[in-house]
């Protein structure tokens, strides 16, 4: 067998491999499990979960909010959002003033650090991602958070 040089053909290689050693395990399995084939994966599909329809909130404003997720073991809350239309975008967060402000109930708004947005250019698409510090785990997984930017309040949307 030849040798592989790189990384990249030790992961092509990878497959092979899995089967060979599915193979030997076969033979030294007891007879029942002989009769059944061996199934061998090459590789796990990634699923990927659609967006719902903008809101026409979010239409209005430009972006959409993607996930509020926990993240560096609950000590950071991880919020992603779409944008939607980059020119509502950048009216709406080119000002300071108007960074996403995590709201979840009643505890204390989540105000992100004050450089999260500096040099930000929005383009439609593009997904942006902010990370706050979860002051006294103000965000759990479920919690229902709004999104505040501005005069604009997105959501609620599920923590997870």
């Amino acid at each position: 067998m030849r040798q592989a040089s790189t990384p990249r053909a030790w992961l092509l290689a990878l497959p092979a491999l899995l089967a060979a050693c599915a193979t030997q395990d076969a033979a030294v399995a007891t007879p029942a499990a002989k009769a059944a084939p061996a199934v061998v994966v090459a590789h796990a599909t990634r699923t990927e979960h659609a967006l719902p329809a903008p809101s026409a909130l979010e239409a209005q404003y430009g972006v959409q909010i993607v996930q509020v997720g926990l993240t560096a073991s609950g000590g950071l809350v991880d919020l992603r959002f779409k944008v939607l239309d980059a020119a509502k975008a950048r009216s709406l967060l080119g000002n300071p003033a108007n960074a996403p402000v995590l709201i979840a109930g009643d505890k204390p708004p989540l105000a992100p650090p004050h450089h999260a947005l500096r040099g930000a250019r929005f383009g439609k698409g593009q997904v942006v991602f902010i990370l706050y510090p979860n002051l006294r785990g103000a965000i759990q997984p479920g919690t229902e958070v709004v999104v505040a930017m501005g005069d604009a309040r997105l959501g609620p949307v599920l923590a997870q």
